[in-house]
């Protein structure tokens, strides 16, 4: 029985403490919403006419009522409560008058350096005679609006000079006729690819008898012809990770990662059958295929790797061109035997 009894005290025992609670928490927001607004000057105010009139009030009063009591004992008494009670009375002064305040202010300057620019003190229409410690918010709150606003005018020039640096990347790497990457993005690609020793082909384009189209029809024809090609390029590689580029005049180039000679060749032969059909000119193109598979140990050259593709191209070129020839594993200047056509 004392057991169940004590179980069901104790819901009652919290719930009495859950009101406690909750009366405190009222008292402190009716004492905030009586006082808390209240100026710096005012609360001193309040606070001096607590100290200097309630204490000669109550004591003419004791000596009234006591008709000639002793005087000095409740003076007395007056001074022993005062030395006792100073420094507690004194620190809840400071708090309520200026250390609240001076809080309240490095709340906000910590909240500026943690970046929280829109924050701002909730203040009253300026007067003349307010108190510094009022001004000081003001100031404060001018000065996060004018960070505020400096940080989004510097990160708008921010994100422009970005979008600009990017715009002028993109340019000094594009072909502007064809708008394939240019040479120098090329070398830096191939650069890159050698580096990561993976497995990737190199096709090497050229226009055959492109000088005779500029002959006959004129360089706009030329230019039509150019990028006729590398459209014919762009649509028959793997978006987003196949890349073409422009070497130079009627020179272009296409790294295939992942890629061996077979795999090359196929689409090698794709883009001439698409360029045949592209171009209004019967223009042709020879391509030079050259793969990297590097081994453990062994050296990868970009140069290397270039240089087998030139050989390539050049024998599908001397062969009578519109066909692509694998390049052979030998070094160039060796003999070309073993080598494919297609």
């Amino acid at each position: 029985m004392k057991t169940a009894t004590a179980t069901t005290d104790l819901p009652c025992a919290e719930r009495a403490t859950s009101e406690r609670r909750t009366f405190a928490r009222r008292l402190r927001a009716t004492f905030r919403s009586l006082f808390g607004g209240c100026g710096v000057t005012v609360r001193l105010r309040l606070l001096l006419f607590a100290l200097l009139v309630p204490p000669p009030v109550i004591i003419l009063y004791v000596l009234e009522s006591r008709q000639g009591g002793d005087a000095g004992q409740l003076v007395a008494l007056w001074l022993a409560l005062s030395l006792i009670l100073l420094k507690p009375l004194s620190s809840l002064a400071a708090r309520w008058v200026s250390l609240g305040e001076i809080n309240t202010i490095n709340a906000f300057c910590a909240a500026l350096r943690r970046g929280e620019y829109a924050t701002r003190f909730a203040l009253p229409t300026e007067s003349e005679d307010e108190h510094e410690l009022l001004r000081l918010k003001r100031d404060l709150n001018w000065l996060a609006h004018h960070i505020e606003t400096r940080e989004n005018w510097l990160r708008a020039m921010l994100d422009d000079t970005r979008e600009r640096e990017n715009h002028y990347k993109d340019l000094s790497r594009t072909d502007p006729l064809t708008g394939l990457a240019n040479r120098r993005h090329f070398d830096t690609v191939l650069a890159d690819m050698t580096g990561r020793r993976t497995r990737f082909a190199l096709l090497e384009v050229d226009c055959d008898a492109f000088k005779t189209i500029n002959d006959r029809y004129g360089h706009p024809a030329g230019d039509a012809t150019l990028v006729a090609l590398a459209q014919t390029l762009r649509v028959s590689v793997r978006e987003s990770l196949d890349q073409a580029f422009r070497l130079g005049g009627d020179e272009f180039a296409v790294v295939l990662p992942y890629l061996d000679d077979d795999g090359a060749l196929t689409v090698a032969r794709r883009m001439r059958q698409r360029f045949t059909a592209a171009n209004d000119f019967g223009a042709t193109i020879s391509i030079g295929v050259a793969s990297i598979s590097p081994r453990p140990g062994e050296p990868a050259s970009a140069r290397a790797l270039v240089a087998r593709c030139d050989a390539a191209l050049y024998q599908a070129k001397a062969s009578g061109g519109d066909q692509a020839v694998v390049a052979p594993a030998t070094i160039p200047g060796t003999s070309p035997k073993g080598s494919t056509c297609f």
